[in-house]
Order: structure tokens, then C-alpha cells, then sequence
């Protein structure tokens, strides 16, 4: 039962469209038909105001990300007993932070927000919560996956294709560690959540003038749909408010 309501808590907290409610609550608009239409923090970024990627990426590292890991390895309960009411501190939880049980529980949260149950299963990429998460059970991944994406940023200057390679690249670092299959698998499935919501998007029309290859190889190797990147991130709702244009 305590697992069942860990897993639940996952996919609701990673549900939550951080994006989405702070381009309501600070501009009045659908995040989803600006830029990219991703519910997440380069479109807030672009379209909401840069210093709201604070607490949009505070919460989605640390809540959606983190706080399944640590609920599982650290949730107690605190009971009392005897006439002098002397504290008695229970182990809810308790998971070993490289079990498969919080590796699943990591993984739903990601599920949730890339495919929240609050947007119509709409969302983001996941790479925020997946980083937070990182954080809370694997910790040297995190520096290995972060490591190779600066440096990849500083020779290609492509941040889309050098995250998918560092993704790509690290289970097979964890591997090569020595660190546990759970580990390993944990961020193959990272990966696959990316790489499935880069391809899917969230629905968004394809241009007529691109065929569907080029949009599915923009999606994976670019994370967007057409070549222009100036183009992409800087769309705007059209006249009668129908989508990005």
C-alpha cells in the first residue's frame, strides 16, 4: 500500500504544469501556444521572463524530481508511546536509494510531466526532473551527465544533440562504474522518456513544407520542428488565437 501511494504521489507531483500555471498566473497565457508549445522553462524563458526560470526550476528539481526519492528514503513515522509519551520514530518507507522501487517512482514523476493527466496528457521533456531526481539517488551521474553536456555545449554549441548523447552515453558510464543494474537501467529509461517526448511533442501541427522524416529527425537530434531555431522558440499565437503560428 505505502509503495502504491508513493507511486501515486509520483505521478500527480510530476503532473503538476509548473510552466503552464506561471504563464497563467504572470502573463494570462497558454504557455502551449507559444514557442515550441513545450510546458517548460525555455519557453518561460522566452515568453514569461527570465527570472521566473528561478522558481519554475527550484520546484522542478527539488518537488517534482527530488521529493519521490527522498519521500521513499526518508518518510517516517512518529508514534508515541508509553504514560511519559516518549517519542518512537517508525521507518515508513525506508528504500535503499538504488532499489528498483524508487527507480520506478522517479520514473512516473518524469512520466507525469511529460505527459500530465492536468494538461490533457500534454507536457514537457523531462530533463529538469530527471536532473532533480538524479540529485537525490544518483549523484554521480548527475555530475557525468552535467560534465559531458558543458562540454559538448563548448565544442558544438548544440545543447539538443549533446544532451541526447550525454543521455545516450550514460548508462553505459554507469556500467562502466560498476554501479548497480538498477542504476543502469533507471537511466536508460531516463532516456527513453526523453527521446519518446521529443519525437511525440505535444501534438502540435506539422508544417506542411517538411516531411515527416525531417520533422522526426528535427525532433530527435534538434528538439524542434524545423531548422530555424530563431524561428521556433520565438512563435507566437496567431490573430485568431488558434496555436503557435
Amino acid at each position: 500500500m505505502e509503495l502504491a501511494l508513493l507511486y501515486l504521489y509520483s505521478y500527480l507531483i510530476g503532473s503538476v504544469p509548473t510552466a503552464y500555471i506561471i504563464g497563467r498566473l504572470v502573463k494570462g497565457i497558454d504557455i502551449r501556444h507559444y514557442g515550441s508549445g513545450n510546458v517548460g522553462g525555455t519557453n518561460v524563458f522566452f515568453h514569461v521572463g527570465k527570472r521566473w526560470i528561478v522558481p519554475h526550476g527550484l520546484f522542478e528539481l527539488f518537488v517534482k524530481g527530488a521529493s519521490p526519492i527522498w519521500i521513499g528514503i526518508l518518510l517516517l513515522d512518529l508514534e508515541v508511546e508509553g504514560p511519559a509519551g516518549s517519542w518512537t520514530i517508525n521507518y515508513v518507507f525506508g528504500f535503499d536509494r538504488t532499489s528498483a522501487a524508487l527507480a520506478g517512482a522517479s520514473l512516473l514523476s518524469i512520466v507525469g510531466h511529460n505527459w500530465s493527466v492536468f494538461l490533457k496528457f500534454q507536457g514537457g521533456r523531462g530533463l529538469a526532473v530527471a536532473t532533480g531526481a538524479f540529485s537525490a539517488m544518483a549523484f554521480y551521474q548527475l555530475w557525468i551527465f552535467v560534465a559531458g553536456s558543458l562540454m559538448g555545449w563548448y565544442f558544438f554549441r548544440n545543447s539538443a544533440t549533446v544532451i541526447l548523447v550525454s543521455l545516450l552515453l550514460l548508462p553505459l558510464w554507469t556500467f562502466l562504474m560498476g554501479q548497480p543494474s538498477t542504476v543502469v537501467w533507471y537511466c536508460s529509461g531516463v532516456l527513453g522518456l526523453v527521446v519518446l517526448k521529443r519525437l511525440t511533442a505535444n501534438g502540435m501541427p506539422k508544417s506542411k513544407e517538411i516531411s515527416t522524416y525531417k520533422i522526426l529527425l528535427n525532433r530527435l537530434l534538434r528538439d524542434r520542428d524545423v531548422d530555424s531555431r530563431e524561428e521556433w522558440i520565438y512563435r507566437v499565437p496567431n490573430a485568431t488565437g488558434d496555436g503557435a503560428t
